[in-house]
């Protein structure tokens, strides 16, 4: 879907106070603020709902907006020379979405989707780099943000590494949002996330709400 859609896709909300403050808390959990820097998120960012599912950047292209993931998913994927895709991560709520693309203003190697009735808190690569040069500490405090971000991606990857139900039962419990199958995220690009079929994904779901170990909600 081309860009110049998006606007029509999200919509401007007023800024939840409470999802404006997890982000502040967020960020002091990796550094003191400095105290300009709250009143200066505050004045900037802005809140936008999603109205239906969209990609709301495409590969190659400069990410040029951060997000603050108040609830919802994002998706970050890519596709290969065959136009299969690949699902690298998916953001939920009390997640910043910032890659190298937005931190280095370079072309994005994969798509960001954004799933319907998510909200987000955004601000933009301007706005940052205005920030870096008025805020002082705040361009160490996105450099650490940015480096707890492999942290995240190596527990990730020693999840996906266990296979099979223990990995399945690890997503589900932490994104229960997901269930029903199918309601949200499909189960072609859960499975690509996992590293797994989607036959031996439903297989593996199936038993665990079976055993009880996952919920058996109804669509």
């Amino acid at each position: 879907m081309p860009l110049s859609t998006n606007k029509q896709l999200m919509r401007i909300v007023p800024m939840p106070k409470t999802a404006f403050q997890r982000l502040i808390d967020y960020l002091e959990a990796i550094k003191p603020l400095h105290p300009e820097l709250e009143p200066y998120l505050a004045a900037v960012m802005i809140s936008r709902i999603c109205l239906a599912t969209h990609d709301i950047h495409l590969q190659e292209d400069v990410i040029d907006k951060a997000y603050f993931m108040v609830s919802g998913f994002m998706m970050a994927y890519y596709l290969d020379e065959a136009g299969n895709e690949h699902v690298l991560k998916i953001y939920r709520a009390g997640e910043i979405v910032a890659g190298s693309s937005f931190m280095n203003a370079w072309p994005s190697r994969y798509y960001l989707r954004i799933y319907r009735d998510t909200l987000v808190m955004e601000i933009t690569y301007g706005q940052m780099q205005t920030g870096y040069q008025t805020i002082p500490d705040m361009e160490e405090l996105a450099r650490l943000t940015f480096a707890g971000f492999e942290n995240k991606e190596l527990l990730r990857d020693k999840m996906i590494r266990k296979g099979g139900e223990e990995s399945v039962l690890h997503f589900y419990r932490a994104n229960p949002e997901l269930l029903p199958p199918g309601k949200i995220i499909k189960d072609h690009h859960i499975g690509s996330y996992l590293h797994m079929s989607v036959d031996n994904l439903q297989h593996t779901r199936t038993f665990l709400i079976k055993k009880g170990l996952l919920p058996n909600k109804k669509s």
